[in-house]
């Protein structure tokens, strides 16, 4: 994380950062930030993607399945956007429930209730529903 907000940095330092006008600058900065993170998450998942490749060559066939192919990023990118567009809260126990995490053991980390953290699943879930629709 820090890498980005390095390589950010040195980027308006070097004059890249330049908003129009008729756009407020908070907006402006949001959305360059947002440009500035896609930009290194899709060279890193290149870079990882090759890495795959390389290591398939000399590996065994099985590994060669896993490598991610560039139709995957394009999906992962597509729901990553529409996860963006849920509360923090909703987005946090999705994601705990997508590594595997009981809703207690979420509860226990984001400090709630398990019912409350229940109830934020299933809104959750039904809120990413409708968005995917």
């Amino acid at each position: 994380m820090q890498e980005i907000f390095l390589s950010a940095w040195r980027s308006v330092e070097g004059g890249g950062f330049r908003p129009r006008p008729e756009v407020p600058p908070k907006k402006a900065l949001q959305s360059w930030l947002f440009g500035v993170t896609w930009h290194h998450i899709f060279h890193y998942r290149e870079r990882l993607y090759r890495w795959y490749r390389e290591l398939a060559a000399f590996a065994a066939p099985e590994i060669a399945r896993h490598a991610p192919s560039p139709f995957g990023q394009v999906e992962a990118r597509m729901a990553l956007r529409c996860l963006e567009r849920l509360k923090p809260e909703l987005r946090a126990v999705l994601a705990g429930t997508a590594v595997g995490n009981t809703a207690e053991e979420i509860a226990a980390e984001i400090g709630a209730h398990p019912v409350t953290t229940n109830k934020r699943l299933h809104r959750g879930r039904k809120q990413l529903r409708e968005i995917l629709r």
